[in-house]
């Protein structure tokens, strides 16, 4: 109940804001934020948690089959699609490393 609980909240303040944001990401926050704070016990959604950790690859079974029934248009724009998945992990790693020593300069002082 809890981890639907944070879903619907996630929905409800999604359906409010000014542009598209999917609500489970939202409602994921919300949970993470909320056992952070110790508002939430990590033992009163363990047992629904494991439940859905052990079902997962089913969860992606609907992603396999839009992948399949777009497989032309996969292949048609193949390029821009390996060109943008190496260019963000590149942009991503150089600004991780950028990060980690502009922080780590900082605590050396």
């Amino acid at each position: 109940m809890i981890i639907l609980l944070f879903l619907s909240v996630g929905k409800i303040i999604s359906s409010y804001l000014p542009f598209a944001f999917p609500g489970s990401i939202i409602g994921l926050i919300l949970l993470f934020s909320a056992l952070n704070l110790r508002l939430i016990k990590v033992e009163w959604i363990m047992m629904s948690g494991s439940l859905l950790l052990k079902y997962m690859a089913l969860l992606f079974v609907p992603i396999g089959v839009g992948l399949i029934n777009h497989l032309a248009l996969i292949f048609d724009n193949w390029f821009v699609i390996t060109f943008s998945f190496f260019f963000t992990t590149l942009l991503i790693l150089l600004s991780v490393g950028h990060l980690y020593q502009f922080l780590n300069k900082k605590e050396d002082l």
